[in-house]
């Protein structure tokens, strides 16, 4: 009996390694929900329990994070990623990576520019992969893109470096 429990064990790890690719295309798709402002699909990628710090220190809940996106105080115009590697160990996976992001504010006038690294932490349960931790840092003011030719972004597109 202990040999089909550890069996089991094994084939649990084993389906979670492969989902690697699937994480990253989940990442995808947050990204896509962000830029299209679809609160909807956001809340099902998003734990209850996330936690979210924005590039500027501040921090966010999921109910803050979706009610910011939902009334246009912050829009995400693109944002476009670059050497993104996800790990899983066990139920929790960490994607990383670093971005380039366009977003406008609403207590701003023209859009903010950043290059940035990210570290996001997913928890797998209930079936699903959800995000439970998002940090974001910037990088410094000579984002690769935005110092040269920003690339021409069509609306409701989502250009990536995937």
């Amino acid at each position: 009996m202990s040999a089909s429990i550890l069996l089991a064990c094994s084939l649990q790890l084993y389906a979670q390694a492969d989902d690697r690719p699937r994480l990253i295309a989940l990442e995808k798709r947050r990204i896509e929900a962000m830029t299209h402002r679809d609160t909807t699909m956001l809340s099902g990628l998003l734990a209850d329990s996330l936690i979210y710090v924005h590039s500027s220190g501040v921090i966010d809940n999921k109910t803050s994070f979706l009610k910011d996106i939902a009334s246009g105080r912050i829009v995400y115009l693109f944002i476009l990623t670059e050497k993104v590697t996800a790990s899983i160990d066990g139920n929790y996976a960490w994607i990383y990576g670093r971005a380039n992001v366009r977003f406008k504010l609403a207590s701003m006038t023209g859009n903010i520019d950043q290059y940035i690294s990210f570290v996001e932490v997913y928890q797998h349960k209930r079936y699903q992969w959800q995000l439970v931790l998002c940090h974001n840092a910037r990088i410094d003011s000579n984002a690769p893109y935005f110092n040269n030719t920003v690339p021409q972004v069509k609306p409701g597109e989502v250009p990536s470096i995937y």
